[in-house]
């Protein structure tokens, strides 16, 4: 079978068919055509090298393998139900429900929604933590504060920061004889990179005219938190952004050594529903974390990017 993620999308088909044993009923719980849920049962099929169901002239029965693959179902997607659950408990009309990249949220965030929080003692509020966030935007999430190089097809969004990136590095590394002086001594330190950015430690070394390739000393992570803390630890080098790096460099866990900045393609955006209405509690808290920034209440937006 092939190693990579078989879609989620055709698991839930087949148990929503094994359940009804008919094509038709399942397409008329999940809003589809027969022929729809057919094709990804068929793509299933093909995807594990069996066959699932004994096709029947009235209904179908389920074949060996299928009989297997129900339980297997049924646990993954009770499992999942109880996650979300946990996570965003059942959803409520009062509570406001923001989603944030990690990183962004550590240094950019956190303090602002403590005031807002203050201001509104009245409003409950979850906060959940992203590293890359998806489209479309989860119904259970009101504002979704992620990483995007433009407007968003179908979202409202606008623009939190306008960063910029450089080099942050522990405060020891910027001293002593074998101290980073120069763009060029970076030679003689791991680089921790980001991945998941439209720019690299590849377009930063272009700007400063630096030919350094990569070394097995380099490390890569998926958060800019972990670079950052990596690099505040003094294993390396990361590659900085503007608003996930100010408290850092502002209490002295990170020094910038040299002075060369790449301004970023992709920012941090706020993200919401083309229809939010504007007397929600989502609306309310997008409109003070704007004015909080000094930015105007941003227009609703369905270009794409």
């Amino acid at each position: 079978m092939n190693q990579n993620r078989t879609p989620v999308a055709w698991l839930r088909v087949f148990d929503v068919a094994a359940r009804h044993l008919s094509f038709s009923a399942a397409a008329e719980e999940l809003h589809v055509t027969p022929s729809a849920i057919s094709q990804q049962v068929r793509l299933l099929e093909h995807r594990l090298g069996q066959e699932l169901f004994h096709r029947l002239p009235r209904g179908l029965r389920l074949t060996v393998a299928g009989e297997a693959l129900v339980p297997v179902c049924r646990e993954s997607f009770g499992r999942l139900d109880a996650a979300l659950l946990e996570l965003f408990g059942e959803r409520q009309n009062d509570r406001l429900v923001v989603r944030v990249v990690a990183g962004f949220a550590r240094h950019w965030l956190l303090q602002r929604l403590a005031r807002f929080a203050t201001q509104n003692p009245e409003l409950p509020i979850r906060v959940v933590a992203s590293v890359w966030a998806s489209d479309p935007l989860d119904p259970n999430v009101d504002l979704d504060i992620r990483i995007a190089s433009g407007p968003i097809r179908g979202m409202s969004a606008v623009r939190l920061t306008e960063d910029e990136l450089f080099p942050v590095c522990n405060p020891a590394l910027a001293k002593g004889r074998a101290a980073l002086r120069q763009p060029a001594d970076l030679g003689r330190q791991p680089l921790l990179h980001t991945i998941g950015f439209m720019q690299g430690w590849s377009d930063w070394l272009a700007v400063a005219g630096i030919q350094r390739p990569p070394r097995t000393s380099d490390m890569e992570f998926d958060s800019v938190l972990l670079s950052q803390q990596m690099a505040a630890l003094g294993h390396g080098v990361a590659l900085a952004r503007t608003s996930f790096a100010e408290d850092l460099l502002a209490d002295g866990r990170l020094v910038e050594p040299f002075s060369v900045r790449l301004k970023a393609i992709d920012n941090v955006y706020l993200v919401h529903a083309s229809d939010l209405n504007p007397r929600s509690r989502a609306a309310m808290f997008r409109d003070w974390l704007l004015a909080d920034i000094g930015k105007a209440k941003p227009r609703n937006r369905r270009g794409a990017r």
